[in-house]
Order: C-alpha cells, then sequence, then structure tokens
C-alpha cells in the first residue's frame, strides 16, 4: 500500500495432458520450452531479465544443458531467431577454499549438493564458465570463481541500459540458480522469476521478492511463473 515494492502477480504452468499433482516436477524439457515460448512476452520484450530458480545443482546443470541444445536447434531452424543469453551460477565445491566455505554458509542447498560428486559438479561449473568466457570476451576460471559471480551481477544489471547503449550479446537475459542470487540481491529489472523448485516461508518470500523492485509503469508487479 505504500508503494515500497510491487505486488505479485503469480502464474502456475501445468502443462498440457493429464493434471499434474501439487509439486509433482515437470519434464525440464517441458519447463525449458515453456519459457522460451512465454519469455518474451513476459519480460516486456526482453527489457527485463530472469531467474530460474532450480532445485539442485544438478538440476542447474541439466537445464543450462537443455536451454543450450534447444536454442542451438532453434536457431538451426530459424536463422532469424535471437536466443536469449543465458548464464548459471552455483558455488564450487570448497576443497579447503575458505572464501567459498564461507560463501556456502548462506547456500544450504548447494553445500549439501557438492558433497555427492563433487568432481562432476565441478567439471560442468567449468563448462559452463568457458561458454561464459567466450560469450563476453572474459576470463574467470573456478580459481577466479568471486569474480565470476561479481560479473554474472554486473551483467543482470546492465539491463537497465538500452542495446543501443550496450548490446544484447553483452547481456544476460536469464540466469539459472540454486541458492545463489535468490536472497540479498536486488536489480530493477529482474523479472520474471521462473520457479521449479519447493519454496516455502522465509525463503519463498525472499525468492520472489527479487522481482518486485519499483521501477516504473512498464513493470507493474512482480510476475512468477510456478511450474511447480
Amino acid at each position: 500500500d505504500d508503494g515500497n515494492v510491487l505486488r505479485f502477480h503469480v502464474d502456475y504452468f501445468k502443462g498440457g495432458g493429464a493434471p499434474i499433482k501439487p509439486g509433482e516436477a515437470l519434464a525440464k524439457q517441458a519447463v525449458v520450452e515453456a519459457i522460451l515460448a512465454r519469455h518474451d512476452k513476459a519480460s516486456n520484450r526482453r527489457r527485463f531479465n530472469a531467474l530460474l530458480a532450480t532445485a539442485s545443482i544438478d538440476d542447474a546443470i541439466a537445464y543450462y544443458d537443455l536451454f543450450k541444445a534447444l536454442q542451438a536447434q532453434k536457431q538451426a531452424e530459424n536463422g532469424d531467431y535471437l536466443p536469449l543469453n543465458v548464464a548459471c551460477i552455483f558455488s564450487p565445491p570448497a576443497e579447503g577454499n575458505r572464501d567459498v566455505a564461507q560463501l556456502q554458509e548462506d547456500l544450504p542447498q548447494e553445500k549439501a549438493d557438492n558433497r555427492k560428486e563433487p568432481n562432476r559438479k565441478k567439471e560442468a561449473l567449468k563448462a559452463i564458465m568457458a561458454d561464459y568466457n567466450r560469450q563476453y570476451g572474459v576470463n574467470f576460471d573456478i580459481g577466479t570463481f568471486d569474480l565470476y559471480y561479481q560479473d554474472v551481477q554486473k551483467r543482470i544489471k546492465d539491463q537497465k541500459y538500452s542495446n543501443s547503449d550496450l548490446p544484447h550479446d553483452k547481456k544476460i537475459d536469464l540466469t539459472i540458480v540454486v541458492d545463489m542470487l535468490l536472497t540479498g540481491f536486488d536489480s530493477q529489472y529482474i523479472n520474471p522469476l521462473y520457479v521449479d523448485r519447493h519454496l516455502k516461508y522465509h525463503g519463498l518470500i525472499q525468492a520472489f521478492s527479487r522481482t518486485n523492485r519499483v521501477l516504473h509503469g512498464a513493470k507493474p508487479c512482480g510476475n512468477i511463473l510456478d511450474f511447480r
């Protein structure tokens, strides 16, 4: 009522076919296809950028690979297709790194996930960062993860610039996350939030609130598309 934050608009995506039971995960490919079909409208023709909240590091990796494959297919079928710039961020195994270990104190899901098959997750993160380096002309690796994290945050906030001031290929349209960026990170240009994980209580309000920072009339609400 005081106008300090926006209200939320929440859509629940159920997909086609038989009804889906509450909490049942949709096939990841259906989620990616729905996001690709809806993103331009949900983001006011890419005026805003989005977060995809996933349930685990394994899910984040799978989603990243699916976006990469499906968008390559779309480009092969249609030379005019403009792909979304998709980034993905999750913390690596700490492996004695005090900075990462301290960071993970606020990232309970990522901390737990990194205890299982840490090397596989580390290799996946290396591949994701290599794609990021090629896309943006930077040079980050696991050893400079904190700088990579800062760069992702900066590029999300760079959405405030028009494409004439900063080309689209230097921005991020969608960032796939697990715990990172769902609390404490604010950008007026994040809208919508895609959700494929269970959220409740404080964590739900924190995640949804990434979208409800007041900007102007083109952003009337925090826009949530919930796949759970």
